[in-house]
């Protein structure tokens, strides 16, 4: 092989390593984050405030113009301590979330009222029900 030929061949590699560190493929943590991302019409409850930390629970309401999907949870096991939520039923549904410290609806409850993001108490959550009207 002559002294041309190893150069261009090096050079070749060179060029193939920089376009492979300059456009990284995907990481276990950047995986980690899309796991955790709480989707468009996807009921979420988080570990931290603001939305943020692990999510705890997920539930696809399937929302449409006239009205939404969302399964009764008679029974969190375990039971979950979330400080924060994402609700994605609109206010004209005039509905809330009712989630209670203990499985069947029994206990002490707290709200979520209304669209969107939402600060949680980090009480319990046994089971959830949404309530409209």
């Amino acid at each position: 092989m002559s002294y041309g030929a190893i150069r261009l061949g090096l050079a070749a590699l060179t060029v193939i390593g920089l376009s492979a560190s300059a456009n990284p493929t995907a990481t276990a943590a950047d995986a980690a984050t899309a796991a955790n991302a709480c989707h468009k019409g996807e009921f979420c409850l988080f570990s931290g405030a603001h939305q943020t930390g692990q999510i705890l629970y997920r539930l696809n309401v399937k929302v449409t113009k006239t009205g939404f999907t969302f399964p009764e949870v008679d029974k969190v096991a375990p039971v979950i301590k979330p400080l924060s939520a994402r609700n994605p039923i609109p206010d004209t549904f005039g509905c809330i979330v009712r989630l209670n410290d203990k499985a069947h609806f029994a206990g002490s409850e707290q709200e979520i009222d209304g669209f969107g993001d939402k600060e949680l108490s980090g009480a319990p959550v046994g089971s959830m029900t949404p309530d409209c009207g």
